[in-house]
Protein backbone atom coordinates (compact mmCIF):
# COMPACT_ATOMS: atom_id res chain seq x y z
CA UNK A 1 0.00 0.00 0.00
CA UNK A 2 1.30 3.58 -0.97
CA UNK A 3 2.41 5.78 2.03
CA UNK A 4 0.16 9.13 1.71
CA UNK A 5 1.75 10.51 4.41
CA UNK A 6 5.60 10.27 5.08
CA UNK A 7 6.86 11.01 8.68
CA UNK A 8 10.43 11.72 9.70
CA UNK A 9 11.54 11.95 13.15
CA UNK A 10 14.64 13.71 14.37
CA UNK A 11 15.87 14.31 18.20
CA UNK A 12 15.43 17.42 20.13
CA UNK A 13 18.56 19.17 21.72
CA UNK A 14 19.22 17.19 24.78
CA UNK A 15 18.30 20.07 27.13
CA UNK A 16 14.47 19.79 25.72
CA UNK A 17 14.09 15.99 26.20
CA UNK A 18 12.46 16.02 29.03
CA UNK A 19 9.85 17.76 27.75
CA UNK A 20 9.66 17.05 24.12
CA UNK A 21 9.90 13.67 22.95
CA UNK A 22 10.67 14.54 19.18
CA UNK A 23 10.43 16.83 16.58
CA UNK A 24 9.10 15.04 13.37
CA UNK A 25 7.94 16.06 9.64
CA UNK A 26 4.78 15.05 8.11
CA UNK A 27 4.41 15.42 3.98
CA UNK A 28 1.87 14.10 2.07
CA UNK A 29 2.81 12.23 -1.55
CA UNK A 30 -0.03 12.15 -3.20
CA UNK A 31 -3.05 14.50 -4.67
CA UNK A 32 -4.98 11.73 -2.82
CA UNK A 33 -6.32 13.11 0.33
CA UNK A 34 -4.71 11.02 3.76
CA UNK A 35 -7.03 11.66 6.69
CA UNK A 36 -4.99 10.64 9.46
CA UNK A 37 -6.70 11.48 13.19
CA UNK A 38 -5.75 13.86 16.00
CA UNK A 39 -6.73 11.52 18.72
CA UNK A 40 -7.74 13.58 21.54
CA UNK A 41 -4.66 13.05 24.50
CA UNK A 42 -2.49 14.06 26.68
CA UNK A 43 0.28 16.14 24.99
CA UNK A 44 0.38 18.70 22.28
CA UNK A 45 2.17 19.59 19.12
CA UNK A 46 3.35 23.15 17.99
CA UNK A 47 3.27 22.72 14.38
CA UNK A 48 4.21 24.88 11.38
CA UNK A 49 2.41 24.76 8.19
CA UNK A 50 5.62 25.48 5.35
CA UNK A 51 2.75 25.11 2.31
CA UNK A 52 -0.70 25.11 2.21
CA UNK A 53 -2.73 25.27 5.08
CA UNK A 54 -4.30 21.95 6.81
CA UNK A 55 -7.42 21.84 7.08
CA UNK A 56 -9.32 19.29 10.01
CA UNK A 57 -13.13 17.95 10.41
CA UNK A 58 -14.15 17.88 13.70
CA UNK A 59 -16.58 14.50 15.15
CA UNK A 60 -19.65 16.50 14.08
CA UNK A 61 -17.99 17.13 10.21
CA UNK A 62 -17.55 20.49 10.91
CA UNK A 63 -14.27 22.13 8.87
CA UNK A 64 -11.47 24.23 11.04
CA UNK A 65 -8.31 25.62 9.59
CA UNK A 66 -6.22 26.42 12.38
CA UNK A 67 -3.49 29.06 11.68
CA UNK A 68 -0.27 27.85 9.57
CA UNK A 69 1.54 27.75 13.13
CA UNK A 70 -0.26 27.04 16.08
CA UNK A 71 -0.22 24.82 19.22
CA UNK A 72 -2.53 21.44 18.99
CA UNK A 73 -3.78 20.33 22.66
CA UNK A 74 -6.37 18.37 21.74
CA UNK A 75 -8.60 16.88 24.78
CA UNK A 76 -11.91 16.78 24.04
CA UNK A 77 -12.37 15.06 20.67
CA UNK A 78 -10.58 14.09 17.31
CA UNK A 79 -10.17 15.26 14.26
CA UNK A 80 -9.06 13.87 10.81
CA UNK A 81 -6.78 15.88 9.27
CA UNK A 82 -6.99 16.74 5.49
CA UNK A 83 -3.59 15.91 3.73
CA UNK A 84 -2.13 15.77 0.32
CA UNK A 85 1.16 16.15 -1.84
CA UNK A 86 0.86 19.85 -1.11
CA UNK A 87 1.19 20.28 2.69
CA UNK A 88 4.48 19.99 4.73
CA UNK A 89 4.83 20.46 8.21
CA UNK A 90 7.08 20.45 10.90
CA UNK A 91 6.12 19.45 14.09
CA UNK A 92 7.41 19.57 17.76
CA UNK A 93 5.54 16.88 19.80
CA UNK A 94 5.08 17.81 23.51
CA UNK A 95 5.26 15.08 26.28
CA UNK A 96 2.38 14.73 28.52
CA UNK A 97 1.89 17.59 30.77
CA UNK A 98 4.94 19.42 29.60
CA UNK A 99 3.12 22.40 27.41
CA UNK A 100 3.12 24.33 30.59
CA UNK A 101 6.68 25.14 30.16
CA UNK A 102 6.69 26.30 27.11
CA UNK A 103 3.25 28.68 27.43
CA UNK A 104 2.08 32.06 28.78
CA UNK A 105 -1.07 31.09 30.07
CA UNK A 106 -2.64 28.24 31.68
CA UNK A 107 -3.63 25.09 29.45
CA UNK A 108 -6.84 25.22 29.74
CA UNK A 109 -6.69 28.37 27.69
CA UNK A 110 -5.03 26.85 24.44
CA UNK A 111 -6.95 23.95 24.74
CA UNK A 112 -8.71 22.76 21.42
CA UNK A 113 -8.82 26.23 20.16
CA UNK A 114 -5.33 26.23 18.37
CA UNK A 115 -3.36 29.50 19.00
CA UNK A 116 -1.74 31.32 16.84
CA UNK A 117 1.96 30.93 17.08
CA UNK A 118 2.70 34.60 15.93
CA UNK A 119 -0.31 35.65 18.31
CA UNK A 120 0.72 33.63 21.34
CA UNK A 121 4.39 34.77 21.50
CA UNK A 122 4.30 38.71 19.91
CA UNK A 123 7.50 39.24 17.93
CA UNK A 124 9.12 36.13 19.23
CA UNK A 125 6.60 33.79 17.30
CA UNK A 126 6.34 36.34 14.53
CA UNK A 127 10.43 36.56 13.92
CA UNK A 128 10.66 32.23 14.29
CA UNK A 129 8.04 31.76 11.45
CA UNK A 130 9.72 34.64 9.42
CA UNK A 131 13.06 32.60 9.30
CA UNK A 132 11.25 29.17 9.02
CA UNK A 133 10.15 29.82 5.49
CA UNK A 134 13.72 31.97 4.44
CA UNK A 135 15.29 28.86 6.00
CA UNK A 136 17.00 26.35 2.90
CA UNK A 137 17.37 23.03 4.95
CA UNK A 138 15.41 21.09 7.60
CA UNK A 139 18.15 21.06 9.65
CA UNK A 140 18.19 25.45 9.76
CA UNK A 141 14.85 25.02 10.63
CA UNK A 142 14.93 22.59 13.31
CA UNK A 143 17.81 24.63 15.17
CA UNK A 144 15.49 27.47 14.53
CA UNK A 145 12.56 25.81 15.97
CA UNK A 146 14.67 24.35 19.27
CA UNK A 147 16.55 27.99 19.37
CA UNK A 148 12.73 29.02 19.78
CA UNK A 149 11.56 26.42 22.41
CA UNK A 150 14.60 26.81 24.31
CA UNK A 151 13.98 30.71 25.04
CA UNK A 152 10.56 29.45 25.85
CA UNK A 153 11.21 27.51 28.63
CA UNK A 154 13.86 29.87 30.36
CA UNK A 155 11.11 32.24 30.51
CA UNK A 156 7.72 29.99 30.95
CA UNK A 157 9.35 27.06 33.18
CA UNK A 158 6.88 25.97 35.94
CA UNK A 159 7.95 23.31 38.09
CA UNK A 160 5.45 21.75 40.19
CA UNK A 161 6.49 18.94 42.22
CA UNK A 162 2.63 17.79 42.74
CA UNK A 163 1.36 17.92 39.04
CA UNK A 164 4.87 16.28 37.53
CA UNK A 165 4.75 13.59 39.97
CA UNK A 166 0.89 13.52 39.08
CA UNK A 167 1.38 13.39 35.85
CA UNK A 168 3.84 10.45 36.09
CA UNK A 169 1.66 8.42 37.68
CA UNK A 170 -1.31 8.41 35.88
CA UNK A 171 0.33 8.14 32.58
CA UNK A 172 2.27 5.20 33.61
CA UNK A 173 0.88 3.68 36.78
CA UNK A 174 -2.21 1.37 36.10
CA UNK A 175 -3.39 0.85 39.09
CA UNK A 176 -4.71 3.77 40.39
CA UNK A 177 -8.69 3.46 40.98
CA UNK A 178 -9.22 6.16 43.71
CA UNK A 179 -8.17 9.37 43.03
CA UNK A 180 -9.67 10.35 46.03
CA UNK A 181 -6.49 8.66 47.74
CA UNK A 182 -4.11 9.07 45.30
CA UNK A 183 -4.44 13.22 45.77
CA UNK A 184 -3.88 12.46 49.71
CA UNK A 185 -1.09 10.13 48.95
CA UNK A 186 0.60 13.71 47.14
CA UNK A 187 -0.18 15.99 50.16
CA UNK A 188 -3.02 17.66 48.57
CA UNK A 189 -7.03 17.55 48.80
CA UNK A 190 -8.62 16.74 45.59
CA UNK A 191 -10.61 19.61 44.97
CA UNK A 192 -7.02 21.65 45.15
CA UNK A 193 -5.29 18.62 43.19
CA UNK A 194 -8.54 18.92 40.21
CA UNK A 195 -7.99 22.58 39.71
CA UNK A 196 -4.04 22.54 39.51
CA UNK A 197 -3.91 19.84 37.40
CA UNK A 198 -6.73 21.37 34.85
CA UNK A 199 -4.66 24.95 34.93
CA UNK A 200 -1.57 22.57 34.25
CA UNK A 201 -2.37 20.12 32.05
CA UNK A 202 -6.06 21.19 30.51
CA UNK A 203 -7.89 18.18 31.68
CA UNK A 204 -9.18 16.79 34.81
CA UNK A 205 -7.03 13.76 36.34
CA UNK A 206 -9.63 11.22 35.68
CA UNK A 207 -10.11 12.63 31.84
CA UNK A 208 -6.31 12.97 31.95
CA UNK A 209 -6.08 8.65 32.85
CA UNK A 210 -8.77 7.63 30.32
CA UNK A 211 -7.28 9.38 27.23
CA UNK A 212 -3.74 8.27 28.64
CA UNK A 213 -4.75 4.54 28.69
CA UNK A 214 -5.73 5.07 25.21
CA UNK A 215 -3.46 5.99 23.62
CA UNK A 216 -0.84 3.69 25.70
CA UNK A 217 -2.99 0.50 24.48
CA UNK A 218 -3.52 2.02 21.11
CA UNK A 219 0.49 2.50 20.37
CA UNK A 220 1.26 -0.36 21.70
CA UNK A 221 -1.30 -2.38 19.35
CA UNK A 222 0.21 -0.28 16.04
CA UNK A 223 3.63 -0.78 17.08
CA UNK A 224 3.67 -4.28 17.51
CA UNK A 225 0.90 -4.69 15.06
CA UNK A 226 -1.68 -6.75 16.85
CA UNK A 227 -4.73 -7.60 15.66
CA UNK A 228 -5.74 -9.69 18.52
CA UNK A 229 -6.60 -6.58 20.57
CA UNK A 230 -8.87 -7.60 23.18
CA UNK A 231 -5.96 -9.87 25.35
CA UNK A 232 -4.31 -6.49 25.35
CA UNK A 233 -6.58 -4.14 26.32
CA UNK A 234 -7.53 -6.06 29.01
CA UNK A 235 -3.61 -5.97 30.10
CA UNK A 236 -4.18 -2.04 30.02
CA UNK A 237 -6.99 -1.62 32.67
CA UNK A 238 -10.41 -2.00 30.39
CA UNK A 239 -12.70 -4.52 32.11
CA UNK A 240 -14.37 -5.68 28.64
CA UNK A 241 -14.41 -5.41 24.90
CA UNK A 242 -17.47 -2.88 25.13
CA UNK A 243 -15.63 -0.96 27.21
CA UNK A 244 -12.33 -0.43 25.23
CA UNK A 245 -14.79 0.18 22.02
CA UNK A 246 -16.62 3.31 23.79
CA UNK A 247 -12.68 5.11 24.32
CA UNK A 248 -11.73 4.12 21.08
CA UNK A 249 -15.06 5.76 19.50
CA UNK A 250 -14.71 8.63 21.53
CA UNK A 251 -11.09 9.58 21.86
CA UNK A 252 -10.34 8.32 18.05
CA UNK A 253 -13.64 8.53 16.25
CA UNK A 254 -13.68 4.53 15.27
CA UNK A 255 -14.36 1.10 16.23
CA UNK A 256 -10.19 -0.54 17.46
CA UNK A 257 -10.89 -3.23 14.64
CA UNK A 258 -11.33 -0.27 11.79
CA UNK A 259 -8.21 1.22 13.38
CA UNK A 260 -6.11 -1.35 13.86
CA UNK A 261 -6.90 -2.47 10.03
CA UNK A 262 -3.53 -2.79 7.11
CA UNK A 263 -6.32 -0.14 5.17
CA UNK A 264 -5.50 1.72 8.71
CA UNK A 265 -2.17 1.99 9.25
CA UNK A 266 -1.06 5.03 7.53
CA UNK A 267 -4.28 6.86 9.01
CA UNK A 268 -2.58 8.36 12.47
CA UNK A 269 -0.30 10.24 14.08
CA UNK A 270 0.69 7.94 16.25
CA UNK A 271 4.96 7.43 15.68
CA UNK A 272 6.95 4.40 16.64
CA UNK A 273 9.47 4.46 18.86
CA UNK A 274 12.27 6.25 18.57
CA UNK A 275 15.87 5.03 17.17
CA UNK A 276 17.88 7.68 15.26
CA UNK A 277 17.39 11.08 14.28
CA UNK A 278 15.93 11.63 11.30
CA UNK A 279 14.67 7.89 11.20
CA UNK A 280 11.54 7.51 8.65
CA UNK A 281 8.74 6.50 10.74
CA UNK A 282 6.30 3.33 9.87
CA UNK A 283 3.79 3.88 12.07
Amino acid sequence: MDVLLKKTSYLPPLILRPYIDRFWTGEGTAATYSLPTLAAGTGAEMIFQLKAPMTIVSQDNSLHTPPMQAIYCIRNQCYKAMINKDHFFIAVRFKAGAIRHFCPIPVADVTECFPDINMLYGDEGKRLTERLYGSISISQQLELIGDFLLGLLNKYHRPHTLIDEAVRQLYYNREIPDLISFSAGLGSSYRQFERFFINNVGITPKSFQQRARLNNTLKHLLSHQIRDYLPVAFDFGYYDQSHFIRACRRFFGDKPGAILSPASQNQHFYLSSFNASGSTDKK
